[in-house]
């Protein structure tokens, strides 16, 4: 359904910060009335955004030329670079106009609802900084996907307050139980991937595998994967130290080093590459999906799981 003129000279001029009469004016010199005669001549594809724009231009002559772009796809309903249809129940002007604003203008409530919503990095990295660093976020009871975790706003927002103040505390009663609170770069997904030996399936730290001694830095994931199926085969003995770093050392020369050393594998490798079955290598670290009810009982609710992707 095409969405009434008034509606659309009322987005236009308050773009232009002009009254809606002067833009109703001109469009009814050149035949756009609230007339299905008029509504015609409007969306036809033979008006177009820049026709549009010089009759905006007699509106204001001094606005910018972008601004009367902008103006006129609202009347066209289109975006100018795209022709996308705009949604006219997306947000008003008055927003659009706040969103504009230099990030470090914005108040805390209206980063929080942001970051919620959209889990940008600049409002990640902006909130961070107000917090000073410290924790205050407190999500709300239940299982989530990683970086998909609901945010208790209210008690966030007076965490966020009081981090300017004083230090904040790690855990804080919630409800009947207790939660953790969180540092909001810890609710990053990317800031929460952990890499897996190839070898035992330890995590690595910086790439070093504490368990088998051994240094998997500037080893790609293809390559990781083909020592991962040599270290399943029966000729290699995992808990041989010559064994491991001979790998590694074969692995950093490059995948066609480790197919000449080990050929038996090219063909499950070259399979699962085909098919996209790849072993997992990396999980993300996943937060407690519920408050703790003790915080001095250490049970399985005080550790944090894995999940793989």
């Amino acid at each position: 359904m095409s969405t009434p003129l008034s509606v659309r000279v009322q987005k236009s001029a308050e773009l232009l910060n002009i009254p809606q009469d002067k833009v109703l004016k001109q469009l009814e010199e050149e035949g756009i009335t609230d007339t299905v005669q008029g509504m015609a001549i409007l969306d036809s594809s033979t008006t177009t955004v820049d026709d549009l724009v010089s009759i905006l231009k007699r509106c204001d002559s001094q606005a910018k030329n972008l601004q009367l772009k902008a103006a006129a796809s609202f009347l066209k309903e289109t975006d100018s670079r795209s022709g996308l249809v705009i949604s006219t129940s997306g947000p008003s002007i008055s927003e659009i106009i706040r969103s504009n604003r230099p990030i470090e203008q914005w108040a805390d409530r209206e980063l929080l609802e942001r970051y919620i919503k959209d889990r940008e990095a600049e409002v990640e990295t902006e909130l961070h900084k107000r917090a000073k660093q410290q924790p205050f976020l407190i999500l709300k009871p239940g299982k989530f996907e990683p970086g998909k975790e609901e945010i208790e706003l209210e008690i966030s927002l007076e965490l966020l307050k009081t981090a300017r103040k004083r230090t904040n505390p790690s855990m804080i009663p919630y409800g009947e139980a207790v939660s953790p609170v969180y540092r909001i770069t810890e609710l990053n997904p990317q800031d929460r991937v952990i890499e897996l030996c190839p070898i035992c399936g330890e995590s690595l730290y910086k790439g070093f595998c504490e368990k088998c001694q051994v240094n998997f830095s500037g080893i790609g994931n293809d390559e990781r994967v083909y020592v991962n199926l040599v270290s399943k085969s029966d000729k290699f003995r995992a808990d041989c130290m010559s064994d491991r770093k001979a790998l590694v050392t074969s692995a950093l020369k490059g995948l066609d080093d480790l197919k000449l050393t080990w050929p038996s594998m090219i063909k499950l490798f070259d399979e699962l590459k085909l098919t996209n079955s790849f072993p997992r290598l990396k999980v993300i670290e996943n937060r407690p999906s519920r408050t703790i009810a003790d915080p001095f009982f250490m049970d399985g609710n005080r550790a944090f799981g894995n999940r793989t992707f």
